[in-house]
């Protein structure tokens, strides 16, 4: 991908300057930053290029606490999908390894779950009562059934059926290098998706986020 470039109505252009992800400084970009921007934001995560099924996404949490310790953003479907996110600063190729093999065991464990399990760790983290899953869910889509909902999710975590979205600011060349670790997978059902995110500095202060599947 090379720099966007933003054409004036003069005709005049611009190349945007992207901005580099960093832990300390003004104004910094880090893992955090990151995660905020695709929980509220969930548009960004381009889920069509990935795999259709997975499209209406509601954000359910943050920091949700499994065995195998907190995954970074859980969403999940009106039809009772759900997707596991972890966010990543890439600095070093054993940090990429590191990190896809994490969420794969972030999957093994939601899928030893039953949906009260996944019900009491949502309903923890999000300080909600009742059946917090369902109700975070059709907050934004109000037709689902409730009942039609808890089956379906029990299905997705007996299955492992999972969408697994690895996210960070350089996801580049050396894909191939991640194929020992889906045996870690085991039988489970997952799509697994790597999402480079690059954020450029617009004319006005603005910035532009595009991501990249």
């Amino acid at each position: 991908y090379g720099s966007p470039v933003v054409i004036n109505g003069d005709g005049a252009s611009t190349v945007l300057a992207r901005r580099t992800f960093a832990k300390s400084g003004p104004d910094s970009y880090d893992e955090d930053w990151l995660q905020t921007l695709l929980f509220s934001n969930s548009a960004v995560l381009p889920i069509d290029q990935i795999d259709h099924a997975y499209e209406r996404l509601t954000p359910v949490c943050r920091e949700l606490s499994t065995p195998a310790g907190p995954l970074d953003i859980l969403y999940a479907t009106p039809e009772g999908r759900l997707v596991i996110v972890e966010v990543k600063l890439w600095r070093n190729p054993e940090a990429r390894r590191k990190v896809i093999g994490q969420t794969l065991d972030y999957a093994n464990e939601l899928s030893r779950w039953s949906y009260e399990d996944l019900q009491r760790e949502v309903s923890k983290v999000t300080k909600r009562s009742g059946n917090s899953l369902f109700e975070i869910v059709k907050e934004r889509f109000a037709d689902i059934d409730e009942a039609r909902f808890v089956d379906d999710v029990t299905r997705s975590l007996r299955l492992g059926n999972f969408m697994l979205l690895i996210v960070g600011d350089g996801i580049r060349e050396g894909a191939a290098s991640i194929a020992g670790f889906l045996d870690r997978g085991g039988n489970l059902h997952f799509r697994l998706g790597l999402i480079e995110v690059g954020v450029y500095e617009m004319p006005g202060g603005g910035r532009l986020v595009q991501p990249r599947v």
